[in-house]
């Protein structure tokens, strides 16, 4: 908690749910079995290809550091599971593939919003067309409950669903229930997805050659098993913000140079030296603090609910450990003043072609839990900053995944430096 100066100034703070849902690891059993933090994943009808967990560099199966139920209200055509394996061989450190995600679907034969509709028979035409009054679908109904009227409904009242009581998010029922998932319950206020794109990017190459059979559970390596919590983030008001809020209000800056004025020619000469100097040494402290102001804003954030081990936000934004590593630059868009963050360079689904969006990212705090009472060949230590997931922005359904399909999603590892 923040040490604020007097009563008056805590009256003033508001603090603040953000739309962005946490994850906790806990100890204690319950009915969920579908959600996981470390462990051995669990497959629907087929198991995935081994391949798809395997280090590209040191080529073996890694272990699971997360397993997440990513049930979206929107897509009714399949049952969705996310994935993400890492490696934790000490050669294998940094390396590209060495952390992997994974979207694994199920179809349940509801088709899907891309899927062709058989052409309707011709009909002798026997007035004027009416076209059909379609019920306007609202996605605060499908999760919280509502009326099917025109009239919009609070999912806040007192007479509708809490989306933050139990039971547990993660909590894995029948997909016809539309039970609220960790996707569901953070999906809320994501966008519409985005239109196709006509001239797609080349993607990533599928798998080629016969599928390889997922290993017995012996031979794999693994963490300890934790299972998973929920809850929006809440985040407190930083004195420093509000003292130069409060100072905004009364002081005026001017932006005129008083000194200017006494400055002579012969006093402008000596001064060029010395600005010159003061003038690198200024930019070399500008660059420094623009270096550290990402890992400032990550360190602040995080250590309000310090427990986190991973955020979720379908279509949100991820929070950088680093702006200036190859992962920040690539998703910091230079063009913008403000540093927006978007997905849009990241390489398009391997599937459809579409782009990608963040879903997910693991949390410094996930190591410390995975490591927690690990031995033998998984004591090398992690040294991620952050691990952020984007998976495909259509939520696209795979050919053949009666009995479960999966595909290869996009990671961006921000690595601790050295």
């Amino acid at each position: 908690m923040a040490d604020y100066g007097s009563d008056e100034d805590v009256a003033d703070l508001e603090y603040t749910t953000t739309t962005t849902l946490l994850g906790y690891a806990e100890s204690t059993p319950s009915d969920d079995t579908t959600s996981h933090l470390g462990g051995i994943p669990t497959w629907f009808d087929n198991a995935m290809d081994s391949r798809l967990a395997k280090c590209l560099s040191c080529n073996n199966i890694m272990p699971l550091l997360l397993q997440l139920d990513g049930n979206l209200p929107d897509s009714p055509h399949h049952t969705r599971m996310l994935y993400l394996f890492g490696c934790r061989l000490k050669p294998c450190r940094k390396k590209k593939g060495s952390i992997r995600a994974i979207r694994g679907v199920k179809s349940t034969g509801v088709p899907a919003p891309n899927a062709q509709k058989p052409a309707a028979a011709a009909a002798p035409v026997a007035g004027p067309k009416v076209e059909e009054q379609k019920p306007k679908s609202n996605l605060g109904d499908m999760i919280f409950g509502g009326s099917s009227s025109g009239t919009p409904t609070n999912p806040f009242a007192s007479s509708q669903s809490n989306p933050f009581a139990k039971p547990n998010p993660f909590a894995k029922d029948d997909v016809t229930t539309l039970t609220k998932s960790f996707a569901q319950a953070a999906s809320i206020s994501a966008p519409e997805p985005t239109k196709p794109v006509s001239k797609p990017e080349p993607v990533e190459p599928a798998l080629i050659g016969p599928p390889s059979p997922w290993p017995p559970v012996s031979s794999i390596p693994q963490y300890t098993s934790f299972y998973l919590d929920a809850s929006y983030e809440e985040l407190e008001p930083d004195a420093l913000t509000l003292q130069s809020q409060k100072l905004a209000k009364t002081i005026k800056m001017d932006t005129s140079d008083d000194m200017d004025e006494d400055i002579t020619p012969s006093s402008s000469k000596k001064a060029t030296a010395s600005s010159s100097s003061s003038s690198k040494a200024s930019k070399e402290k500008e660059f420094e603090s623009a270096m550290n102001a990402a890992f400032l804003n990550f360190q602040n954030i995080t250590s309000q609910n310090p427990e986190q081990v991973l955020r979720y936000e379908r279509k949100g934004t991820p929070l950088l450990y680093s702006r200036d590593d190859s992962i920040g630059k690539l998703l910091v868009n230079p063009k913008s003043s403000a540093g927006d963050i978007s997905l849009s360079n990241v390489p398009r689904c391997s599937n459809c072609g579409r782009g990608r969006c963040f879903e997910i990212q693991l949390m410094p705090h996930a190591i410390s839990v995975l490591e927690e009472g690990t031995e033998g060949a998984l004591d090398e230590g992690m040294v991620w900053g952050t691990i952020i997931v984007g998976t495909c922005e259509a939520d696209c359904p795979v050919a053949g995944s009666e009995k479960g399909a999966y595909v290869e999603e996009w990671v961006g590892v921000q690595w601790e430096t050295d």
